[in-house]
């Protein structure tokens, strides 16, 4: 199932689309709906203000090796960000193996930094 966490809470792993070809990452991963679903049924809930699932996303960012350093400077020139309700920078690194994607960073969200941890074992996507 994987892992995909913002602060503590953890949101569980949907949908999965990866393509790395030509040197350049295209990946989107996007929390599970029924995880949310059930985080979001209290009226007090601490994300009761979001309408779905976070999805972070890398569109036709350069990759070459394992592992990317996402900083601002990054940012400014690839499509990168969690999305929740709006686009969130994302801060960071991205490791990509045969087994895994692991990513850990940063994200702020709700006046505040949060931290991002996302590991995927790449055979059950």
């Amino acid at each position: 199932m994987g892992s995909f966490k913002i602060g503590t809470t953890e949101f569980g792993v949907g949908k999965v689309v990866l393509s790395a070809e030509n040197n350049l990452l295209n990946l989107e991963i996007s929390g599970s709906d029924d995880m949310f679903d059930q985080l979001t049924e209290a009226d007090d809930s601490e994300w009761g203000w979001a309408l779905y699932a976070p999805k972070i996303y890398f569109e036709d960012v350069p990759f070459k090796g394992n592992t990317l350093t996402i900083d601002n400077e990054t940012l400014n020139q690839c499509n990168i960000a969690l999305y929740m309700m709006e686009h969130n920078d994302f801060t960071g690194t991205i490791e990509l193996t045969e087994d895994v994607i692991h990513i850990q960073g940063e994200v702020y969200l709700m006046d505040r930094i949060l931290s991002v941890f996302i590991e995927i074992n790449r055979h059950e996507i």
